[in-house]
């Protein structure tokens, strides 16, 4: 489980084949994102690690200035640990192949189409935003969509794998 954005770099860590990273720890300039990464297409991204219990992420002044000022390589990785209560949202798969937001606890004959589960006790969830959502982020928390989500990091770690994939190559 992810408590804190410590657990949620130690387990990406853990699971980021192809990628190297390298833990930005900058107090000379607030709002610099926590981890600088390299794919294996041979792309530079930043990434911001959060670890939330409910929907609110965490955002400070300088974090969302950044990443406002930075291009299309800055990212917001998102752990939602599974301490929530009964009002919790989670994402349905729709007939059209997109997601919609419906009740943490189901009802016992509901679609199965749900994905996750986010009462007490189950798997911790992960998104992955674009820096330039941040302000949606601000405002509406994870109930912004992300470009990415799921309940395993491997999922996270195959998108930034791909970053630069079409890129022409020197």
């Amino acid at each position: 489980m992810i408590k804190n954005e410590r657990d949620l770099w130690k387990l990406l860590k853990k699971s980021s084949a192809g990628i190297l990273f390298d833990r930005i720890e900058n107090w000379a300039v607030p709002g610099v994102p926590d981890l600088l990464g390299y794919n294996q297409n041979k792309t530079f991204f930043t990434l911001e690690l959060k670890a939330t219990k409910g929907n609110k992420i965490a955002l400070s002044p300088h974090q969302v200035s950044w990443h406002l000022r930075h291009g299309p390589g800055s990212f917001i990785l998102v752990a939602r640990s599974p301490k929530r209560g009964t009002s919790a949202t989670c994402c349905k798969n729709t007939t059209r192949g997109g997601l919609a937001r419906g009740r943490a606890h189901p009802k016992k004959n509901q679609d199965p189409g749900f994905v996750g589960g986010l009462r007490a006790g189950g798997p911790t969830h992960f998104f992955l935003y674009k820096g330039s959502q941040i302000m949606d982020l601000v405002e509406h928390g994870l109930k912004t969509k992300p470009i990415v989500g799921g309940l395993h990091i491997s999922e996270i770690v195959r998108f930034l794998n791909g970053l630069g994939a079409n890129a022409p190559r020197p």
